[in-house]
Order: C-alpha cells, then structure tokens, then sequence
C-alpha cells in the first residue's frame, strides 16, 4: 500500500510539471508574435546580414561601407515601445520624437508585449537595426539619423488618423527629413466608409491628397509606403497612400524573391502605372508589409549616401534593378531591387 501511494506520488508529480511545462510552452507560444522573429544570417562580403537585406545586396555593395551615414529618416508608425532595449535598435540614432495621438511621450520606449506597443521599434529595426559589434546588419540604414512619429492608435480605426498622418509629415518635414517611411496606410475605418478600391488613383483620399502634394513641392523627398496587408482579404488592393504614383509603396515577397505573400496586398488595375512598385521580403511570423517598407527604407537611405539623386532618379533604379524589371506585374511590382544591377547602372 505504501508502495502504490509512493507510485501515485510519483505519478502525480510527474503529471503536474508536464502541465506547468505545457502552460509556459504555450505562454511563450502565444508571445512569439511579439518578439523577435528567428532570423538566418549569409555572410556577404565583410559584413554578415539577415535575410531581407541579403536578398538585395552583394559583395561590391558591401565594400563600400554604406550605412545611411548624412540621412535623415523619418518613421511614421504605431508603438515604438522597447527600441531602446533591443539588441538590433538600442544604438540608433534618435535625434526627435513625437506622440500625435495624445502628445503624451513619457512612455515612449517602454518595452510591453503586445504588437501595437513594439510595431514601429521592429520597423526601425528592419530600417537600420545592426549589432553592436558593426558587423551583423538588419537594415542598411544604421547611421542614420531617425525622426520617430507615433501616429496609429492599433485599436482602433477612426479617420482622424489620416490627420494624425498629415501632422506628423509636416513635423518631419520641419526637421528637412530625406527619407519618409510609413507602415501605416488605411482603407476602411470605423467611423467612415466612403473609400472604395474604385478611388485608389493618387488623388481621391485625403491623405493621398496630401502625401501628393507634398511631393510635388519636395522633389527630392522620398516617401516609402507599405503596400498593405488586404491580399486575401475582400478589399484586395493596396491602402492610401500607398496609390500616389510618386510614393515608393512595398509589397512583401516570399524567400524564392518571386512568390507574393498571400496577404500583401495588390495594385490597382484601374491606373496607368503599376503598384507595388517593388518587393522586399519579411521575416516570418512577421510577414507583413509593416515591415518590407523599412527595408527599402534602409536601401534608399544608403544610396543617398552615396549619391545624392531626385526622387524620379531613385524611383527609376529600383524599378530597373528589380528581379522582376523585364515583367513588372500588379502583384509584386519590379520585384526585389538589386545592388548588383544598381552599380552597373551608376557606373
């Protein structure tokens, strides 16, 4: 009997650690989605890079040192909540911030689960995000200097945040910012229901009026826009202002830099031009273009380090350097820009 209570002990004990195993295991499991994603890292030249960045550069590339060094970038984003206590953003260069949705800044950086409080941090990350040491790089862009906007309230969907939008771009443009990139675009919101796929041509949402007004003036402004995240979704298309013609807008690309991720949303067959304009690629499980558009952010920042051009030059390089230049469709745009081909097309 004393030997069948013991066994029971046993079984009991055993029984009761495989639950607070499981418990955990599912805590963290649950957690993945807001923390770092695993990356894969390929040696290119001197430097070691993850997998979105090497998908576009080379060895001469490499050689050059571009880090983004002279530009100002700013990001238009939701929550930039542990950038300065993460190992790929806690040395970047921050030089302004802002909150537009209730101006308050205190808990800025303050590192939180939960997507809506670290999205803009993994941005910047995909931006210019490198290790300390200098050799391993997630965004091409690290010596940039960085301009931060909190512009998205990620629980909801109300269209003043297109004002939001517009003040923050203003605010940057204050700061003679070179590069504007954002991974917040809209289509529908809570309280208005007005656009419809039908008036993604530049010029009939508010805020597409306005990015495109801007441009206009600004000739040598870039503005980088994730493409959206409706591809399997009843919109389908791209947000606003991801149609104004001159805005760089980014589609996400599978790891075979050919394949569109299901839910990357997709041109608008109804305008004379193609949308995305180009592709980059997003390490799973963060597959959205929230985080593609930092990536040809930190791109674009280095090629203005080396060679300072207008917005229609740069525009022109990605277009004609991309994998899929010769066939450039309504799904992945001019595909994944080259440095490679860039190069060439300098020299």
């Amino acid at each position: 009997m004393k030997t069948f209570k013991t066994v029971l002990r046993i079984i009991g004990g055993i029984l009761l650690l495989s639950l607070v195993t499981l418990l955990i295991l599912g805590y963290y499991l649950t957690r993945n989605d807001f923390s770092d994603p695993p990356e894969h890292y390929v040696s290119i030249g001197k430097r070691v890079y993850t997998t979105a960045p090497a998908m576009i550069v080379d060895a001469s590339y490499d050689s050059l040192n571009l880090s983004g060094r002279g530009i100002k970038i700013g990001v238009l984003d939701t929550g930039f909540g542990g950038l300065r206590q993460r190992s790929w953003t806690k040395n970047m260069h921050v030089a302004a911030y802002a909150n537009f949705i209730d101006g308050d800044t205190t808990d800025f950086f303050v590192k939180e689960s939960g997507r809506e409080r670290d999205h803009g941090a993994y941005s910047c990350a995909c931006i210019g995000g490198y290790l300390s040491s200098g050799d391993t790089i997630k965004g091409l862009a690290w010596n940039a200097e960085y301009y931060l906007a909190q512009i998205d309230d990620f629980d909801t969907e109300l269209r003043l945040e297109e004002d939001r939008m517009m003040n923050a771009i203003r605010w940057l443009l204050s700061h003679n910012v070179d590069v504007i990139t954002s991974s917040c675009g809209y289509t529908v919101f809570d309280d208005y229901d007005g656009y419809t796929p039908s008036m993604l041509n530049g010029h009939n949402s508010r805020i597409s009026q306005f990015v495109d007004s801007v441009l206009q003036v600004n000739p040598n402004l870039i503005f980088i826009q994730s493409m959206g995240n409706e591809g399997d979704e009843p919109w389908r298309y791209s947000n606003f202002p991801a149609d104004v013609r001159e805005v760089i807008s980014v589609g996400a690309i599978e790891s075979d830099s050919t394949t569109r991720v299901s839910s990357s949303s997709m041109g608008y067959e109804g305008v004379g031009y193609i949308k995305p304009d180009v592709c980059a690629y997003a390490t799973p499980p963060r597959r959205g273009t929230s985080y593609t558009a930092p990536v040809i952010a930190g791109l674009c920042a280095s090629l203005l380090e080396y060679k300072r051009m207008s917005r229609i030059e740069l525009i022109n390089l990605l277009h004609t350097s991309g994998l899929n230049s010769s066939a450039p469709n309504r799904e992945i745009g001019y595909g994944v820009p080259q440095t490679s081909r860039m190069f060439l097309l300098f020299n």
